[in-house]
């Protein structure tokens, strides 16, 4: 559906993440089946001789809530563009000509925009409204864990 979601934080540490991503299936209303992730260090620590080695932590938080997690294949296009072509979206129709106060000013002018723009478009691949083709896709989501995830982060100084 390419529906948008999405957070502006000042960190990208694997708390951030698993923070960013619980809010994010509770704000679509529950769980997809896989989550692609970027080879960002925080989910993958690299390849191994059975294939890719996630972190840990977030592999106990998949398993939680019920996802699959997946890394964008290296040097291929084709995945690294599902991932990254929001971003440039964003870039290009969210941030140009606006001023923000503060990190929570920023937050709320990207709910508003994704809302009243992003989501209420007609997408140019799927020619059909975003929100609208989400909201045919939402009941194939998994429901949300009864509970929360609760871990022990260890946070690492150099």
């Amino acid at each position: 559906s390419r529906f948008l979601w999405g957070r502006f934080v000042p960190h990208q540490d694997l708390q951030t993440v698993l923070r960013c991503l619980a809010a994010a299936f509770k704000a679509i209303g529950g769980i997809p089946e896989q989550v692609l992730f970027d080879r960002m260090k925080t989910a993958v620590q690299g390849d191994g001789d059975e294939g890719i080695v996630y972190n840990k932590t977030l592999l106990a938080f998949a398993a939680h809530h019920g996802f699959v997690p997946k890394a964008c294949r290296p040097y291929r296009a084709k995945t690294k563009g599902k991932v990254e072509r929001p971003f440039r979206y964003v870039r290009q129709d969210f941030f140009l000509g606006r001023t923000f106060r503060n990190l929570e000013d920023l937050n709320r002018q990207f709910d508003q925009w994704r809302e009243e723009e992003a989501n209420a478009r007609l997408h140019a691949t799927t020619r059909r409204i975003v929100a609208e083709h989400f909201a045919e896709e939402q009941p194939s989501l998994k429901p949300l864990p009864a509970g929360p995830f609760r871990a022990v982060l260890s946070l690492e100084r150099r």
